[in-house]
């Protein structure tokens, strides 16, 4: 059996909003990725009778693309994605698939990644629905060229300057507000001159950073200055930035401006262990994060020695945002076991001295307890495709610096679990294999799956039980049009009606994409009333934002969902406009 598919190209959307600017000293910013959360365990991925096969183009001139790179991902192929490159002509073929439910995304150097079903930016792609003996033909993708913004740093007498971090920001709802994220940045090179590649079609926010500092002499008294954190065309402030547009495979050229100069500051403070000694010829770090959706990146500095009554100064810290960070080693409850303690505080410096900090470092808290079925018994999964985390509100006093213990959080034979080094107030999260789902977290008969937990360093939340269940709620529907056509095309939201649910990273709020029939399914939310709605195009993420689920509520349809239910909801596509 053969199906067609249609070439998947984009709606060239050249002004896209990036919604409007957060409010000052809510910045985040992006050098290396560090990975977050534990690695998945592997599994061996099924074969099947089923088969998928295209051409990739360049969408400027229809030029077959050679070596663009093809990855798949399904559920049925367990953590091993398969993978093939186009030939000279452009084709590719994959082979030997099981029945499922697939993901697709293409990538080739000098254009933009692009996922099946992508029509405009920053949207989702569409699942791609394979039965067993299938051939699924003609799944063609024009890639278009990536954008790219360029410009010019130069100082307040206009010099150009070297090795300034420019960043490439898109305003985004990201741990519980609207802030810039970064999505790309480069370093300016010997004339001052940037290039920000690998932009998708949108509106941005450029942002220049320097931490060179220089002394200067006014009136017989040296001062310390630096580089404030600059923002095109030249301000501190984010209010007062001028966004930057691009279109598919447009360069916005001549984005030049200046940095601006302010006074470097000192910063002093204490730090002390969990029992309070001073950490004396301990360090205190300084690091910059810039933190986004899945993805966080840090720059180090020096900072300075912890003296002998635990007292520290860090001198010559130019303007911007920071972390500080100290870490030590001190005995645990076993007076031959030593324990890591750490603590962090974010800091703003803008033109004055910081006095006054104190750092405490802690071991964190943790969480023990056991994961069960819904029957009490030992679930029918494998033990190692189960991982059990605590997902912070927001990393702003987390020390890990994206590290930890990789053994927390895995189920052991006994089916116990411990999760360690937990610091500020965070939400127990399971992740768990299709056809599974979290049905209650148990914790003195009290259900916590929901709940901000917020314990004190060294204490234990234990006992904790962790019921899993096969019976998975499943909503799936056609989407048609105004007259009740069906169509292939819009982006599903279902979400809690109760807007107490609406929180980041929340269990009750979900989005899907149609298939090739049309046919959408979001699996594993928990039972409940609910609300429903298809919209012609939602960009990625914006249904954590809760003023957004506010927004289109109106236009959503109510039902409820009960334990292991499959739920049949059929919805009508919404313009954005109406919203």
């Amino acid at each position: 059996m053969a199906s067609r598919i249609m070439t998947a190209t984009w709606v060239v959307l050249a002004g896209m909003a990036a919604g409007p600017p957060p409010a000052a000293g809510q910045v985040v910013t992006s050098g290396q990725t560090i990975t977050q959360g534990p690695a998945r365990d592997r599994m061996p991925a099924q074969t099947g009778t089923a088969m998928i096969r295209g051409r990739i183009l360049a969408a400027d001139n229809g030029r077959p693309l050679r070596r663009a790179r093809i990855t798949l991902t399904a559920p049925e192929l367990g953590t091993e994605n398969r993978t093939t490159s186009t030939n000279p002509d452009g084709r590719y073929e994959i082979k030997d698939l099981p029945a499922g439910r697939y993901s697709m995304t293409v990538a080739r150097s000098g254009y933009l990644t692009l996922r099946y079903g992508q029509r405009r930016p920053l949207e989702q792609g569409k699942p791609l629905q394979i039965s067993d003996k299938q051939l699924v033909d003609s799944v063609d993708f024009s890639l278009p060229r990536m954008s790219l913004i360029t410009g010019h740093i130069t100082d307040e007498v206009n010099e150009p300057i070297s090795g300034v971090q420019v960043w490439a920001m898109r305003s985004t709802y990201f741990e519980g507000r609207r802030k810039l994220v970064p999505v790309g940045n480069i370093m300016s090179d010997d004339s001052g001159q940037y290039r920000i590649l690998g932009l998708v079609p949108g509106t941005y926010y450029v942002m220049a950073t320097m931490r060179e500092t220089w002394t200067v002499t006014d009136g017989g008294v040296e001062q310390v200055m630096g580089y404030a954190p600059t923002y095109f065309p030249g301000v501190t402030s984010v209010g007062d930035a001028r966004r930057v547009t691009v279109a598919v495979g447009q360069e916005a050229s001549n984005t030049d401006f200046s940095l601006i100069p302010g006074r470097a500051a000192k910063v002093s403070g204490t730090a002390v262990d969990s029992r309070g000694r001073p950490l004396g010829g301990q360090s205190v770090s300084v690091n910059q994060e810039f933190r986004g959706p899945n993805n966080m990146m840090m720059f180090g500095m020096s900072g300075s020695t912890v003296a002998a009554d635990g007292t520290f100064t860090i001198k010559n810290l130019a303007p911007g945002e920071y972390k500080l960070v100290v870490r030590t080693s001190t005995e645990g409850k076993i007076p031959t076991q030593q324990v890591q303690e750490a603590a962090a505080a974010p800091i703003t410096v803008s033109g004055g001295d910081i006095d006054n900090i104190m750092l405490v470092t802690s071991a964190g808290w943790s969480a023990s307890g056991q994961v069960v079925d819904d029957r009490g018994g030992v679930p029918g999964i494998s033990r190692d495709r189960i991982r059990i985390v605590a997902r912070p509100l927001n990393g702003d006093s987390d020390p890990r610096m994206g590290g930890g213990n990789p053994d927390s959080g895995r189920v052991k034979d006994d089916w116990t679990f411990a999760v360690s080094n937990v610091f500020g107030a965070a939400r127990i999260r399971v992740t768990l294999p299709d056809g599974w789902m979290v049905k209650a977290v148990l914790h003195d008969s009290r259900d916590i799956a929901d709940t901000l937990i917020d314990m004190k360093s060294g204490e234990e939340l234990s006992e904790i039980q962790v019921i899993v269940t096969n019976k998975v709620t499943t909503i799936s529907g056609q989407l048609t049009d105004d007259k009740g056509a069906p169509i292939t095309d819009g982006t599903v939201i279902v979400f809690a009606d109760d807007s107490e649910k609406w929180s980041e990273d929340s269990r009750f709020v979900r989005s899907a994409r149609p298939d090739q029939q049309g046919q959408y399914q979001i699996k594993g939310l928990p039972p409940g009333e609910y609300l429903a709605v298809a919209m012609d195009y939602v960009q990625e993420g914006m249904w954590n934002d809760p003023e957004y689920l506010d927004s289109v509520r109106r236009h959503a349809q109510k039902f409820m969902l009960t334990d292991g239910a499959l739920q049949a909801v059929a919805l009508k596509l919404v313009a954005s406009e109406a919203r």
